[in-house]
């Protein structure tokens, strides 16, 4: 069994919560039990704008599953039941996309054998397909309860360790 499969292996049959916009094109998604993830304010790095500033000088606090799911740098779209009901295109269809997935369990993850292709199968008729938009960004990265981190590649390579490690010290593996 790969990394990917033991991993959402632990995955399947939570319900996912929280689900929401992020940064431009971004989805979080959020499975297991809630627990609250507190920023104190710091001071930032280097010389930033005063937003930056004044929103670092705040304490931040906010609900995280166990799991953390998040799409990243890629082109995505929800279907349920066949018809699609959102993508990545805008904000009002993330919007749409992220309240169909709102509650539904996740039943599978299927990785495509050719072009990176992740599909996630929900019971309740969900699915959420992502796909790259080049061929060496993360696509999604799972943030898991014990601290590690999966992160699947456009280029059908990915990696797992430490969220606490500098990126480039955890080596990309390719998927058999």
């Amino acid at each position: 069994m790969s990394q990917i499969e033991s991993s959402l292996t632990r995955l399947r049959g939570e319900p996912c919560w929280g689900v929401k916009r992020g940064y431009g094109s971004f989805l979080t998604l959020e499975f297991g039990s809630a627990h609250l993830v507190i920023r104190e304010p710091r001071a930032p790095d280097g010389d930033v704008s005063r937003s930056i500033r004044e929103l670092f000088a705040r304490r931040l606090v906010r609900a995280r599953g166990r799991w953390h799911l998040w799409i990243y740098c890629c082109d995505w779209r929800v279907s349920s039941n066949g018809a699609v009901v959102g993508d990545s295109t805008s904000a009002r269809r993330i919007d749409r996309a992220a309240r169909e997935l709102n509650g539904q369990k996740l039943l599978d993850v299927i990785i495509a054998p050719r072009g990176s292709r992740a599909r996630f199968l929900f019971d309740l008729g969900a699915e959420l397909e992502t796909r790259p938009f080049d061929r060496s960004r993360e696509q999604w990265l799972l943030y898991e309860p014990d601290g590690n981190v999966l992160s699947w590649r456009a280029d059908r390579k990915y990696r797992y360790g430490s969220g606490n490690r500098p990126p480039n010290s955890v080596k990309w593996r390719r998927l058999a």
